[in-house]
């Protein structure tokens, strides 16, 4: 049975204006016990962390907030983050987050199904181009 200490992970940096950090915690590519999910913690910089609008287009993302505050947007609605709060994305839906507070915002992030490890890659390939344009 998989258990992980999120602070005994690296993690991938993305830099402003997306500023947070990547972990994968669990996944069917780093983990044989683990199938159909991954979950990975991004932790966004205090004031201003945040992701783009976005969508995934096979996974919905369940994003828990475990520590911090900030402000969610989700098709077309925003909501308040705070410790305790769950934002459900399916496949498809545009959304975003951002950490208004002055602690890091630390997201739980759940992908059914999971996505590649390779993912995390990707994404900060695509901030770093994203935040060089503007």
């Amino acid at each position: 049975m998989p258990i992980v200490d999120f602070a005994a992970i690296s993690g991938a940096k993305v830099p402003k204006p997306f500023a947070r950090e990547l972990k994968i915690a669990l996944s069917p590519d780093s983990c044989a016990d683990v199938s159909g999910f991954s979950l990975i913690v991004s932790t966004l910089d205090p004031d201003g962390g945040c992701t783009d609008m976005h969508a995934h287009d096979v996974s919905g993302e369940l994003m828990i907030c475990m520590a911090g505050s900030g402000r969610a947007w989700l098709a077309g609605e925003e909501r308040e983050l705070k410790q305790g709060v769950a934002v459900y994305a399916p496949p498809g839906v545009q959304h975003r987050t951002l950490n208004t507070g002055s602690e890091p915002l630390m997201l739980a992030c759940v992908f059914v199904p999971a996505v590649p490890d390779d993912y995390i890659r990707k994404s900060i390939e695509a901030a770093v181009k994203r935040g060089d344009s503007r």
